[in-house]
């Protein structure tokens, strides 16, 4: 049985602050692999994050397929906005809903971090992406809110794999997430968001070259199709979202977090060894549609 076996491997997964996201079903797949899960959560999220994990809130959600439930070694205080600790303005730093940090938390600071606790890793995940002003029209973003998405959605990918990559053992992957709006138009997907998948998609093409030579790790991304989770909503139409790729999609079903988990578990696999540079649809087919079957344009009277 060909199977993926990630048994004493570390995978350290930023972007994680509940049980619905691509974030956990990511982590839940590697940890079904036999992978050792460490976590960069986001400082205002870490407290209820942490409150929620030890009351057991998540638990139906951690179980694995032998009974056990998924740990995570360890959760790092983790803003990946700041390159370092000089670049967080004070008035973040004294701001009590970063409170809840307990040491540097810019990528920097938790890349040494990881480093001093556990010497190497071998699987690096992106699951963050924000955009401030994204429920406003491309020709409404002002500038502070396009660069900000650029920011937290795109450098710090590269952030993560300039610091992250050193201390990754050769065969590594580095994994982040996109969506379609990167190269279709999906009206109301604004305030820079569109240019900042687009930015990433190009980015892991890069980076999959510079880190492959320079650390032998497989730099890829993910683009999944729409998801109802909590981060999603704030677009402010996701069920929309999901209601077009059920209708248009040459597979009519919903995609769930655990089908990318899955995706993403064979990419940050051996099985994958040869795979770089690429970005992967994990969407039902939506992406391979240049009509919309459910279209009233293509509705006819009756003769």
């Amino acid at each position: 049985v060909l199977g993926i076996d990630l048994r004493g491997k570390k995978a350290f997964v930023a972007g994680v602050a509940d049980d619905q996201g691509f974030g956990w079903a990511i982590s839940k797949a590697l940890a079904q692999a036999g992978c050792e899960i460490i976590l960069g959560t986001w400082v205002p999220a870490l407290n209820i994050f942490n409150t929620s994990l030890k009351r057991g809130k998540f638990d139906g959600n951690a179980m694995l397929s032998d009974g056990s439930k998924m740990t995570f070694t360890k959760v790092y205080p983790m803003d990946a906005v700041f390159d370092s600790l000089a670049d967080v303005p004070e008035e973040v730093i004294n701001n009590k809903r970063y409170a809840a940090a307990d040491g540097d938390f810019s990528v920097e600071g938790v890349a040494q971090r990881v480093k001093e606790d556990f010497g190497t890793v071998d699987i690096v995940i992106h699951s963050l992406a924000n955009g401030p002003e994204v429920q406003k029209p491309l020709l409404e973003t002002s500038r502070h809110g396009y660069l900000a998405a650029i920011s937290a959605s795109t450098y710090s990918f590269v952030s993560m794999v300039q610091r992250f990559g050193p201390m990754m053992s050769k065969g590594g992957a580095a994994l982040s997430l996109t969506y379609l709006a990167s190269e279709k138009v999906i009206p109301g997907y604004g305030g820079g968001m569109s240019s900042a998948k687009a930015a990433l998609e190009s980015d892991t093409q890069v980076l999959a070259w510079e880190a492959g030579r320079k650390y032998g790790v497989r730099v890829n991304t993910i683009s999944a199709g729409p998801l109802g989770s909590r981060a999603a909503k704030a677009i402010g139409f996701i069920d929309d979202m999901i209601n077009y790729s059920c209708a248009n999609a040459p597979l009519a079903s919903e995609i769930n977090a655990e089908e990318v988990g899955n995706v993403a578990a064979f990419l940050c696999s051996p099985l994958a060894s040869a795979v770089t540079g690429a970005t992967v649809y994990v969407d039902n087919g939506l992406n391979t549609m240049g009509l919309a079957v459910d279209s009233k344009a293509l509705d006819r009277e009756a003769e």
